[in-house]
Order: structure tokens, then C-alpha cells, then sequence
């Protein structure tokens, strides 16, 4: 029987989803990216969920697409490319969407898409020899669907530099650039990613999921109209049994019960 190329499992209310194509090097086909959206989708929908770990087997994050398989599309009319590129847009739209963090878990290569899937998620661990880049362009691509992702994570001027050069860098760049939040040891990535999934799983649920939600609609608002919105969500919070618990918790010197 052949191994599922997407893996999912719940762990102390941690949603680790895991690429599952090492002799690819994980590169996305579009069936990995339709059982990954899936994924995503089964982790949000599941309340025993607090956070979603993105993770990969073996060596490497992902190289991206699987060039095999765009190689054998190009002929294809454009009808079919529009329809093939939905999926693409689909998965990149959806963390951003989601109410839960999702942690990405980073090493060896992460490259083109696979570099824009580590910018999506909400935080970024990688290990010392992970090694980034977008190199769409060395094919003559351009990363068309997925460059919001980079330019999100590390601003418009890097983020074109990085698609138009096509360059790679090491982990200590993409940390100094704000494309991963951390970086440990490679010995060390398991150990590091899972207590910062534990972490958060012990957050409130409601504040995690307003956290995200003012993040992301805030993007492109003014400063001004940012803090209203804030406010806006702050009347449902402090009326929440979470905020509740709580406050309540900190007083009585005990851990709250989420």
C-alpha cells in the first residue's frame, strides 16, 4: 500500500500535519496541496484542536511545486490553467482565514512554494541548516500566487529582491529578514517546535483566535481605523468567559481552565 504523501495526527491538542514525500523532497503535486488544504481544514474544524504543526519527513521542508508535473501542464489551454491555479490560491488563502496558530517546523530545504508556505504560517521554527529561497525565477517563473506570503513576512522591497534574483540564504537570514521567528540547532528543531505548539495549546482559545483575526484584518487598514477595529473586537472579549476564567484565575493563583 502506498504511504499517505499527507500525514495527520492530534497530540496533546496539537494538530501536526506532515508532508510526506521525502524522496521528492516534499515537493507539492496538486494532489499533496488538495490533502493539505484538506488537512488544514480538518485541524480547524476539530474544537480538541488548539494549534496546527506543519511539519515534513525526512531531510528537507519542501522545494515547492513538483516541476515534473508542471512540466507535463504547460501545453494545457488556459481554461486549465486557471482551474489548476484555484487550489494554489486556496491553500495560501487559508491559514491566513483559519482561528487557530499554525507553526511551521522548518529544515533542510525550503524552497519557492515550500519558501512561501513557511512565510504563511503564523510562526516559523527552523533549524541551523535550513536553507530559503525563491527560485521560481531560475526556470523562468515568477511566484505569482504565492509572493503575498513573502511580502507579508518580510516587506516589499525583500520580498522582490528575493523573487526577481531568485537567491538562496541560510537560516540566520531568514531570521534577520522576518521570514522564521526562530532558529535552533537541527537536533534540536522537534524539541523547539513542540514546546512552542504546547505553548500556545495552553493559551485561551478566544484570545488566540482574536489575536489572528484582528492581525489579519487590520492589514492595509490606516493606524487609525487598526484601533478602532481593536476596540470593535474588544467589546465581545471582555464579555467572554475566557477573559472570565481568566482574570479569575490570576487572582485565586492557579492556572485557568481553557
Amino acid at each position: 500500500m502506498t504511504e499517505p504523501k499527507i500525514l495527520y495526527q492530534i497530540e496533546d491538542r496539537i494538530a501536526r500535519i506532515t508532508l510526506n514525500d521525502p524522496d521528492q523532497r516534499n515537493a507539492l503535486t496538486y494532489a499533496m496541496v488538495g490533502e493539505l488544504i484538506a488537512a488544514l481544514r480538518q485541524a480547524e474544524a476539530d474544537d480538541s484542536v488548539r494549534v496546527v504543526l506543519l511539519a515534513a519527513a525526512g531531510k528537507h521542508f519542501s522545494a515547492g511545486g513538483n516541476l515534473r508535473e508542471f512540466a507535463a501542464e504547460i501545453d494545457q489551454p488556459a481554461f486549465y490553467h486557471w482551474q489548476s491555479g484555484a487550489l494554489w490560491e486556496e491553500l495560501f488563502s487559508l491559514p491566513p482565514q483559519m482561528t487557530k496558530p499554525v507553526v511551521a517546523a522548518v529544515q533542510g530545504y525550503a524552497l519557492a512554494g515550500g519558501c512561501a508556505l513557511a512565510a504563511l504560517c503564523d510562526l516559523a521554527v527552523a533549524a541551523d541548516d535550513a536553507q530559503f529561497g525563491m527560485t521560481e525565477i531560475r526556470i523562468g517563473l515568477f511566484p505569482l500566487v504565492v509572493l503575498p506570503a513573502i511580502r507579508r513576512a518580510v516587506g516589499d522591497k525583500k520580498a522582490l529582491e528575493l523573487s526577481l534574483t531568485g537567491a538562496m540564504f541560510d537560516a540566520y537570514e531568514a531570521l534577520r529578514i522576518g521570514l522564521v521567528n526562530r532558529v535552533v540547532p537541527a537536533a534540536q528543531l522537534e524539541e523547539s517546535v513542540l514546546a512552542l505548539a504546547r505553548d500556545l495549546a495552553e493559551k485561551s482559545r478566544e484570545a488566540l483566535h482574536l489575536g489572528k483575526r484582528l492581525f489579519w484584518d487590520t492589514t492595509g487598514m490606516t493606524y487609525a481605523q487598526a484601533i478602532a477595529y481593536g476596540r470593535s473586537l474588544r467589546v465581545n472579549y471582555m464579555l467572554s468567559e475566557d477573559l472570565r476564567e481568566g482574570t479569575t484565575a490570576f487572582l485565586e493563583k492557579r492556572k485557568p481552565n481553557w
